[in-house]
């Protein structure tokens, strides 16, 4: 009797080492299969300019919208704005944070896209400040119609996924800008 129940569990112990990896290929495929769907839905919104009612209006321009990935944290949000707002499903929204919206300016020369400038945020209750090196410059302290365009944007965005109250600021090289030229 003692026997037959050793070679009992030692058959069921083999069948479920069987079943166990039979059972992860399954999930496994079914996680693949599924996959797809799952990145076509994890999508952050996002505030963009809207290409033509800036150009029609100049009012009531920036909009809501999404850009692909799922980001849960404010730093990763802003992260993905200045890098994948290009990719944003609707063409009509344009991206301030590329070259090429400088392209009609002086010191659109030999810029970079705005994420290269870009070294983090900080947060402090209610104020987010948004760090960047002196060449963000070419971006936040150019005429007044592009420094609306990117800090409306940034600022829009930030308030999306914080509290409306939310008081934006901007760090240049350590230093925290107050004014701005234009």
């Amino acid at each position: 009797m003692k026997y037959e129940m050793k070679t009992d569990r030692a058959i069921a112990g083999r069948c479920l080492s069987l079943v166990r990896p039979m059972n992860a290929r399954i999930a496994t495929v079914i996680l693949l299969a599924t996959c797809p769907f799952a990145t076509a839905l994890a999508d952050t919104k996002v505030i963009l300019p809207h290409a033509q009612r800036f150009a029609d209006t100049g009012r009531d321009f920036l909009l809501e919208t999404t850009i692909p990935g799922d980001f849960k944290t404010l730093e990763g949000i802003v992260w993905g704005l200045l890098t994948l707002s290009s990719q944003c499903p609707d063409k009509r929204f344009s991206s301030p944070f590329f070259p090429d919206a400088l392209s009609s300016t002086s010191p659109g020369e030999g810029a970079q896209s705005l994420y290269m400038y870009f070294r983090g945020l900080r947060r402090d209750g209610r104020k987010v400040i948004l760090r960047f090196t002196g060449d963000a410059n070419r971006y936040l302290n150019n005429t007044a119609a592009i420094q609306e365009l990117v800090k409306g944007a940034l600022e829009a965005t930030i308030r999306l996924h914080t509290n409306k109250s939310t008081t934006v600021y901007y760090e240049i090289d350590g230093q925290i800008v107050e004014e701005w030229d234009a």
